[in-house]
């Protein structure tokens, strides 16, 4: 069977289809008549549809939301506005990826301090480290808490920012490289406020539209569930002045030739200037942070079989390899690891991964302080993921390593 969901509308329901159905969708194009997807299905399948069989299975689709109409298009118009309306971003995934009860929520994400798989403890009272970024999971907090456990201790323990800059994975995919949203993230804890001046400097800068794609704000996870520790931990609104700058991040496949690097590419190379430039006039204390997974790998996600233990180990012997790189702050050589094999294990946290490398250019050496896998139990598909801490080089390291 297969799951068909619209990513840009998170209250639709989803549809389940068997593969012959998913088959009749594709035909779906836009392009063919009535008859000729029915010619096209018979030929692929040798199985003859009525025409009254594929109108029932468009209007299906159409009830849906999942054919490009104007149903559709009038549906994510009004849904666009409405999200423009509102005050702050609402926490879509609260009660599903995460208990959705302010108190229920806390014993949740305190518990994963001691989990088994955890870091053993609760975050020390005094801070032991300088944090300048970090890379935390953006799988879904019941299979990825105790990592994120991990990434966030690390940063509780940290000396605190002033503003916390998230870059997170877009999977429903942008039509620019970074899209901002000025609405703090709302969370059980309260909202996790927006630095908007810093925006603002940041789009002056960059000289390109940061909002242009706000919407996909709405119901991507890879951010809510950022913003949610750092209000969980109080880093950032009640008591702390600290802010949050989200940014969504695009595919870095679309916006780079094959052959070429993504620093000779001006939008890539334009934003990370503007971003590091932004930084800097801010004068505050600044801790970059990327809600990024890992290699996505099985039938689940496009793989011909099913994965055995010999897979998981090469994928893991080829996620540490690039962990090495990410660690040294090599955002180059950790683009030419992932495009050696075009991306095979299908890196989720590629895009955030790279800009804060880039952004904190060699000056900044990471530790991973956790890796896993989740794997489904049928073998279909496993997602792995990280927690990496970055703390500041000394000046003298700096030169060291830019030799």
């Amino acid at each position: 069977m297969a799951c068909l969901r619209d990513r840009l509308d998170p209250e639709a329901r989803p549809v389940i289809m068997t593969q012959h159905g998913l088959l009749l969708a594709s035909l779906l194009d836009g392009r063919r008549t009535l008859g000729e997807v029915r010619a096209g299905f018979l030929l692929r399948t040798g199985l003859a549809l009525t025409p009254e069989q594929v109108a029932q299975f468009v209007q299906q689709l159409d009830e849906a939301y999942l054919l490009d109409t104007p149903r559709a298009q009038d549906r994510l118009a009004a849904l666009r506005r409405e999200f423009q309306a509102q005050p702050a971003r609402p926490a879509a995934h609260a009660g599903g990826a995460y208990p959705g009860d302010p108190v229920e929520l806390s014993q949740f994400l305190e518990a994963l301090y001691c989990h088994p798989e955890g870091p053993g403890g609760p975050p020390a009272s005094q801070p032991r480290r300088d944090l300048v970024g970090l890379i935390a999971p953006h799988i879904d907090l019941h299979r990825g808490g105790p990592v994120y456990a991990w990434a966030y201790r690390a940063l509780a323990e940290s000396e605190p920012a002033e503003l916390y800059v998230l870059l997170g994975t877009c999977h429903a995919g942008l039509g620019s490289l970074v899209a901002a949203t000025s609405k703090p993230y709302d969370t059980a804890f309260g909202p996790a406020p927006t630095d908007v001046e810093f925006l603002e400097a940041l789009q002056r800068r960059y000289g390109r539209d940061l909002y242009e794609d706000e919407y996909q704000h709405r119901a991507e996870h890879s951010l809510e569930f950022q913003a949610l520790y750092l209000r969980f931990l109080g880093l950032v609104g009640g008591q702390s002045r600290a802010r949050c700058v989200p940014l969504l991040c695009n595919a870095l496949q679309v916006h780079v030739p094959p052959g070429q690097r993504p620093e000779a590419v001006d939008e890539i190379a334009q934003f990370v200037a503007a971003l590091r430039e932004t930084i800097a006039a801010s004068g505050k204390r600044v801790c970059l942070i990327a809600g990024a997974d890992l290699a996505h790998v099985g039938p689940q996600f496009g793989d011909p079989r099913a994965l055995t233990s010999l897979d998981l180990q090469r994928v893991e012997q080829q996620d540490r390899e690039m962990l090495e790189l990410v660690c040294a702050g090599d955002a180059a050589g950790f683009y030419a690891q992932v495009m050696r094999d075009d991306d095979a294990r299908r890196i989720c946290g590629f895009s955030p991964i790279y800009l804060l490398l880039a952004t904190l250019d060699g000056s900044a050496q990471g530790q991973v302080l956790r890796y896993a896998q989740w794997v489904d139990s049928s073998g279909n598909g496993s997602v792995s993921y990280a927690a990496v801490a970055f703390a500041r080089l000394a000046a003298k390291d700096r030169a060291l390593r830019g030799t």
